[in-house]
C-alpha cells in the first residue's frame, strides 16, 4: 500500500475493503496486459523468424490467451 493510500485509510476518506478490491484490480490488469505484450512479442518472433509449420502449437497458444483476453474484457465493458 502506498502512503497515499494508508493515509487516506486512516483518516477515513478511503475504505480499506475498497482499496483491496482496487488493488486486486490492479493486479489482474497489469497480469493481462502482460499476457498482451507477450502475445505481440510471440507474433513478432513468429511472423519473422519461424516457418509456417513450426507456428500450429504457439498460434493454438496465441488463440487461448486472446480468447481469455476478450472474455476479461467483455466482462469489463458488461459492468
Amino acid at each position: 500500500m502506498d502512503a497515499f493510500a494508508y493515509y487516506s485509510v486512516l483518516n477515513g476518506k478511503l475504505d480499506l475493503e475498497l482499496l483491496k478490491i482496487y488493488q486486486s484490480a490492479i493486479i489482474k490488469a497489469d497480469s493481462l496486459l502482460n499476457l498482451l505484450v507477450s502475445e505481440k512479442d510471440k507474433r513478432g518472433k513468429f511472423t519473422y523468424q519461424k516457418l509456417p509449420d513450426a507456428n500450429k502449437e504457439p498460434a493454438d497458444d496465441s488463440i487461448q490467451n486472446a480468447l481469455m483476453f476478450l472474455k476479461h474484457v467483455k466482462k469489463i465493458i458488461a459492468v
